[in-house]
């Protein structure tokens, strides 16, 4: 593995000194992404869930697993990822979640915000909201079936024996996990749109006569946002693009994935239903959505 990361490190170094004009408009365009369409929303969600979080009312302290699991799920539908990841890692941080049941609950509750797929996706990609409803229902369809079955066969909720000191300053706890969360987006979607710009421009000198299908996917690869939008503009009118855009929803993209996995490794969450259930993703939910 280190072997690899070097061989790639020393990869992406080469294609930037070759290719730093390509280079400054893929990071130019990182950080138009964060900052015009991740941070507005982002921003004001992160702060009122970390608030949320930390004031300890009856919506997530219950021993009810029915109600904590399903107001989880709630809360993370509404942000969308990386925010529900967010939530949980908060969660389980603060003592109410242990281990177990929050590597469970980052796999499940893994979905793209409402906003972005009704809007984004829904209109300016299919040009046709009730597509974009469909698409979104048929992911939390997937999800909320996961989430019911982990419910059943989860143990009871016993009440926590973790004791947490009280906060202070629950407004200002919520600040400083915000802006570090903001942080950890902001970097890894300028950096993951960078790559994909140089990797992108790289394969299209190298095989100038690949397919466009074949290039959605190596943009879509790094960086989601970026590889919808391709879509749409290189396959137009195609019958593959609802297929291939529901391809890319329930891949999510290596930046996502990274943010998920700094967020979850920095509350010590084992990963590994994450990547199973992303496999899962995208096996049920592009098959679903071409087919019903």
């Amino acid at each position: 593995m280190h072997r690899l990361i070097t061989i790639g490190s020393w990869a992406l170094i080469i294609l930037l000194f070759l290719q730093p004009g390509v280079a400054h408009k893929g990071a130019l365009e990182g950080m138009r992404i964060f900052t015009t369409a991740l941070l507005p929303y982002l921003l004001p969600y992160l702060v009122i869930t970390q608030l949320f979080i930390r004031s300890k009312n009856s919506f997530l302290n219950t021993t009810n697993k029915y109600k904590m699991y399903f107001n989880i799920y709630l809360l993370s539908a509404i942000g969308g990822f990386p925010s529900g990841a967010a939530v949980i890692t908060s969660l389980k941080d603060i003592g109410t979640l242990n281990k177990n049941n929050a590597s469970w609950l980052l796999a499940i509750c893994h979905a793209p915000s409402p906003m972005f797929v009704i809007g984004f996706v829904g209109i300016e990609i299919f040009h046709a909201e009730i597509a974009g409803i469909k698409l979104l229902i048929i992911i939390h369809a997937v999800n909320l079936v996961f989430l019911l079955v982990f419910i059943v066969l989860s143990p009871p909720i016993h009440q926590s024996t973790h004791i947490q000191k009280p906060s202070e300053s629950p407004f200002q706890e919520s600040i400083k996990e915000t802006y570090q969360i903001l942080l950890l987006i902001g970097t890894t979607v300028i950096f993951f749109t960078t790559v994909s710009f140089i990797v992108f421009e790289s394969v299209k000198e190298i095989l100038p006569n690949i397919s466009p299908t074949l290039l959605v996917f190596v943009a879509s690869l790094f960086e989601m946002t970026g590889g919808i939008s391709l879509a749409g503009e290189m396959l137009s009118g195609s019958a593959l693009l609802p297929l291939v855009v529901a391809f890319i929803i329930a891949f999510s993209g290596i930046s996502i994935h990274m943010q998920i996995i700094v967020l979850a490794q920095k509350a010590n969450i084992s990963i590994r239903k994450y990547i199973l259930f992303r496999f899962l993703h995208m096996l049920i939910i592009p098959v679903l959505f071409f087919f019903l």
